[in-house]
């Protein structure tokens, strides 16, 4: 049997949906994409007349996206799409869609959800004197679920 290719993140698409109803391919400036392991809520119970336990499934629990974009200075730089949502009253919507293989239509994309996904924190630019560090921010997007569908 012949192993896989392997893939490589390189060509990676990543857009982001902040506040609106439409997806803006922010590829050139975001450079992280930490999705989670989604977990399921389960319980147990134990019986007198066996040794395991009596095992329950619930529903999908809401899962925490890091994202890492650089810092450019720049009006065109999604940090301040994503500022502007976390700092309104209550929060709005941002949720992020990212492509492993690539902007083709071919490639099946990941998404938290486009209704009820929110910015949790937001880590601002910084730096160090000390370090030719590139400048970079973070957000972390919580979602109800993650979505598969292809990429458009």
């Amino acid at each position: 049997m012949a192993l896989p290719d392997g893939m490589s993140a390189c060509t990676m698409c990543v857009q982001l949906m902040a506040g609106g109803t439409a997806w803006t391919d922010y590829s050139d400036y975001l450079s992280v994409v930490e999705p989670p392991t989604q977990t399921r809520e389960t319980s147990e119970a134990y019986v007198f007349g066996e040794d395991t336990a009596v095992i329950g499934a619930g529903r999908l629990a809401p899962v925490d996206v890091k994202v890492r974009g650089v810092w450019t200075n720049s009006t065109a730089d999604p940090f301040y799409a994503v500022e502007t949502e976390f700092t309104t009253a209550c929060g709005d919507m941002v949720a992020v869609r990212w492509a492993p293989a690539g902007c083709a239509t071919t490639s099946r994309a990941y998404s938290t959800s486009t209704s009820k996904s929110e910015v949790i924190s937001l880590t601002y630019p910084g730096g160090d004197a000390n370090s030719a560090d590139v400048i970079t921010w973070e957000m972390v997007i919580r979602s109800p679920d993650i979505t598969e569908a292809a990429y458009s």
